[in-house]
């Protein structure tokens, strides 16, 4: 079991109600999204479309072990121009 330190940003942020959360006791990146939803499935969708960072790596699949201190960071899609 990990702990995490949670940065998020833009609309994940927003859709969250703050740009940091400490989450423990989560294995992967599922179980994180899981803890960081709680239940809430307007969040869970938004976080459903995030890309993640686990300590600057980009990983995109949701089974990613994550390990003990690790930081993660959660990005939105973006739109360009």
């Amino acid at each position: 079991m990990s702990q995490v330190s949670v940065r998020l940003f833009a609309g994940a942020a927003e859709a969250f109600g703050e740009t940091e959360a400490e989450v423990a006791q989560v294995t992967d990146l599922s179980g994180l999204v899981g803890e960081l939803a709680g239940g809430d499935s307007h969040l869970l969708q938004v976080l459903n479309q995030c890309s993640f960072f686990v300590d600057g790596e980009h990983c995109r699949r949701l089974d990613t072990a994550l390990p003990d201190q690790c930081r993660v960071d959660v990005l939105p899609p973006f739109a360009g121009g």
